[in-house]
């Protein structure tokens, strides 16, 4: 059993609420590589990209699901620039997944406060 299932319409709400793909694997990676579970949120806003993940971390020993992370992140690709001007934000850090499905309705609201808020003169070349 997923250990999305008890959060998946919830995301699925906010993605239609944003105009938003909700991708629960990366459909565009070899399967080798797709060996864990996540959730993305993408849409785009007046040429900003900007995605809600949750994700298990990486680490040098590969892909550890034991700790997860919330991150909001919004870029601008222009295709010219060297680095590309981004802003990111980590909801939850490092922590067990459970404590991201009992404040899932929380970190919804704050993803969409902080990435609805996000304009182009917020982005920096450093990403953060």
């Amino acid at each position: 059993m997923s250990r999305f299932t008890e959060i998946d319409f919830k995301l699925q709400n906010l993605a239609e609420k944003l105009n938003a793909k909700l991708t629960k694997y990366r459909p565009d990676y070899p399967e080798v590589l797709r060996t864990f579970e996540e959730r993305r949120i993408d849409w785009m806003d007046n040429d900003i990209s900007k995605a809600i993940i949750i994700q298990p971390t990486f680490e040098n020993e590969g892909v550890n699901s034991t700790i997860w992370n919330l991150i909001n992140i919004a870029w601008f690709d222009d295709a010219k620039s060297i680095t590309r001007p981004q802003w990111i934000k980590y909801l939850i850090e490092k922590e067990e997944f459970e404590i991201i499905s009992q404040n899932i309705d929380f970190l919804i609201k704050q993803s969409e406060e902080n990435l609805v808020n996000i304009k182009i003169e917020n982005l920096n070349k450093n990403g953060s």
